[in-house]
């Protein structure tokens, strides 16, 4: 593998030289950095990125803070898909990413060992069940940081999240205007910021425009995974009336409620019409196909990676929240109200 010593060699120049080129240092004639250039393209030249960072004070990684228990994180297709458009991102503008994750006991673990490293330009933070409160650390030490989902509690500067809002309301509107009127909801963890609030505002929004109010009754909580799908729907279905549709806030806990839907000889949608949110993969190896929102998750992280990548080399700059549009995806698990 070349190093800085063979590309001096090469073009006929010092080491300093070379250092100036690659960090586009001024002060160097135009013939001698074509000479320079030359020579890191013949020897297919890459500098370390601990080098840069030394002679640049940047270290050209960025750490990405997702406080979830590795065993959630890597079931959740969802974030993954957020992990794959930051990578994207970053590959882009030649950086690497750090990932940092919580301790089972203790979320603020992916935050204090990021800062320990002392090896990062900035941070992305997703989104907790706290909501942002301990995100608070990254900025108390100044660290540039990018949000994937609400900033609670501040002014809500520098981050990113899918319209919750409207895509609540249309899966909400799809199911009235197939006649359904008694609608379950499966919810994320009641202490979970910003976003299941603003779902819980579209799904409010869309059944008064109906005249319709929100009965809380049909209101069951999950942590979305699918089994806590399967948890949540058990007494929605088991209530008198029993619902004719679920609108579920994840797709991993409908294809649970869907599961739970069969054991009480229910079929999908002939008796229960069930919307998801997410769109991921996964929902098209089951049957029927999920109808569901889908929110644009790999969009999401290389925004928040773009984002973070201005704010390192602008510091201190802040920007409105990014909202990015969502849209329904109607399959085969929504159908009109039984008659």
């Amino acid at each position: 593998m070349a190093n800085i010593y063979d590309v001096a060699r090469l073009a006929q120049v010092s080491t300093a030289t070379v250092s100036k080129v690659l960090s586009n240092t001024p002060y160097v004639s135009a013939k001698t950095k074509e000479r320079v250039l030359e020579a890191v393209r013949e020897l297919h030249y890459a500098p370390s990125l601990a080098a840069r960072g030394l002679t640049r004070t940047r270290t050209y990684v960025v750490g990405l803070v997702i406080p979830y228990d590795p065993d959630f994180l890597f079931n959740d297709p969802y974030l993954l898909e957020v992990i794959r458009g930051v990578e994207n991102a970053a590959n882009d503008s030649d950086y690497n990413v750090l990932l940092s994750m919580a301790h089972k006991s203790d979320q603020r673990s992916a935050y204090t060992r990021l800062l320990r490293t002392g090896y990062v330009d900035g941070a992305i933070t997703v989104e907790t069940f706290e909501g942002d409160q301990v995100g608070y650390l990254l900025d108390e030490f100044g660290m540039p940081r990018m949000s994937i989902g609400y900033r609670a509690g501040q002014k809500p500067v520098n981050s990113v999240h899918s319209d919750d809002f409207r895509g609540a309301f249309e899966a909400i509107r799809h199911l009235l205007e197939l006649g359904h009127r008694q609608i379950g909801i499966i919810s994320g963890p009641a202490n979970f910021m910003g976003a299941m609030e603003e779902r819980l505002r579209g799904i409010r929004e869309a059944l008064g425009s109906f005249g319709l109010t929100f009965d809380r009754t049909l209101l069951s909580f999950g942590d979305f995974t699918v089994e806590s799908g399967y948890e949540a729907a058990r007494p929605l279905l088991a209530t008198q009336p029993r619902p004719t549709a679920l609108f579920v806030m994840n797709d991993q806990m409908a294809i649970g409620a869907i599961r739970r839907a069969r054991e009480f000889d229910l079929t999908v949608p002939a008796d229960l019409s069930v919307v998801g949110f997410d769109d991921v993969a996964v929902t098209m190896l089951y049957e029927p196909l999920l109808t569901t929102i889908r929110q644009p998750s790999v969009e999401m992280g290389r925004v928040a990676t773009r984002q973070l990548l201005e704010l390192i080399n602008n510091p201190g700059q802040q920007f409105d929240p990014i909202v990015l549009p969502v849209e329904l995806i109607v399959r085969g698990s929504t159908g009109p109200v039984a008659s």
